[in-house]
């Protein structure tokens, strides 16, 4: 049986170094190819892509379709789902290209793509660059909305997580630094975004990615279902007291893109992790009903099943004894 067990394992470890590099490859020439192609023809490869993803990738569509009746319940009809669905791929199919296309944009171009939406009504601490934690979801463009500030002036670092095929991960770490930004991954961000801060630069996160119940984070309620999302700018706010500022990108009627800034938001000493999560994500939320399509709804935002609730939650939803138990001390605790 050893034996056995050791043919059939080395060429299943092979295969994956075989696909890794293989990867590794394809997407190393499409970094190259992509800057060459105007802009228009990368949009509509990009429409095409998430098209496909749509109609052939049964599973990703479904958790769409599931999140979409969670969120905004089943009296929504079938069709709509389905629009704001295949919408929502293309949209993230857009963003996904366009970070290739990111090396076409400088200074001089810049205004053309992707401008602010009130150059006139900016926080002062952005028109005097100071630092800022910077909060976003996955929304429209959030790839070049991240970039926008570092080529204005207002670079800093940003968290991004490895890949599993950890040979891509440098390919798309250029690719988010071609603006001035630095890239800082999971397991050093913490630490690392402690030393930038104090030292006066600014970090940007996405907040609206569903954590294990190994990795430290809160509960937030999102579309009054029960998520459980990542705290770090709230310790960060907690430890610095540098403001959080919501920005968060949206579609110009012209193709391009603005970045909505939105007030910066303090919170006093000692408030709790979760209540400051809250408060931000509440920012995005009804700008994210607004426009539903931009909104990356093929993630699995709702892993974890309450074991009392009374609203229906996505089928991949899944119950955790961890969870009802940091759920319930939670709760406790803001009573």
């Amino acid at each position: 049986m050893r034996g056995i067990d050791v043919v059939c394992f080395f060429p299943i470890e092979s295969m994956k170094k075989i696909r890794y590099w293989l990867e590794w490859f394809f997407v190393s020439i499409f970094a190259r190819l992509i800057p060459m192609l105007p802009l228009s023809l990368v949009r509509y490869l990009a429409d095409l892509a998430g098209w496909v993803v749509y109609v052939f990738d049964r599973h990703s569509r479904a958790v769409a379709l599931a999140n979409l009746e969670a969120a905004f319940g089943p009296e929504t009809s079938v069709q709509w789902r389905r629009q704001v669905t295949k919408k929502s791929l293309q949209v993230f199919a857009r963003s996904f290209l366009e970070l290739f296309w990111t090396p076409c944009l400088n200074r001089a171009n810049l205004q053309k793509f992707i401008s602010f939406e009130n150059p006139e009504g900016l926080p002062a601490l952005i028109v005097d660059k100071k630092p800022i934690i910077a909060i976003t979801p996955h929304f429209a463009n959030f790839e070049w909305g991240s970039a926008f500030f570092a080529f204005c002036g207002h670079g800093g670092y940003i968290l991004t997580q490895r890949f599993k095929n950890d040979l891509l991960t440098p390919i798309f770490q250029r690719l988010r630094e071609t603006s001035g930004q630095h890239v800082v991954t999971q397991e050093a961000s913490v630490i690392g975004f402690l030393k930038v801060l104090r030292k006066g630069s600014s970090v940007g996160i996405l907040i609206d990615l569903t954590l294990k119940m190994n990795d430290p984070a809160v509960i937030i309620q999102a579309f009054g279902l029960q998520m459980r999302t990542t705290m770090i700018h709230a310790f960060l706010h907690e430890r610095t007291g540098i403001p959080i500022v919501p920005t968060i990108t949206l579609p110009r009627t012209d193709g391009g893109y603005f970045v909505r800034v939105l007030d910066p938001l303090h919170f006093p000493a000692g408030t709790p992790y979760q209540a400051v999560a809250q408060a931000c994500w509440d920012r995005f939320e009804p700008i994210i009903r607004e426009h539903p399509e931009q909104w990356l709804w093929v993630y699995k935002h709702w892993r974890y099943l309450p074991s009392v609730t009374d609203r229906r939650y996505p089928f991949y939803a899944n119950r955790s004894v961890k969870f009802d138990r940091e759920l319930e001390t939670q709760q406790r605790q803001g009573a």
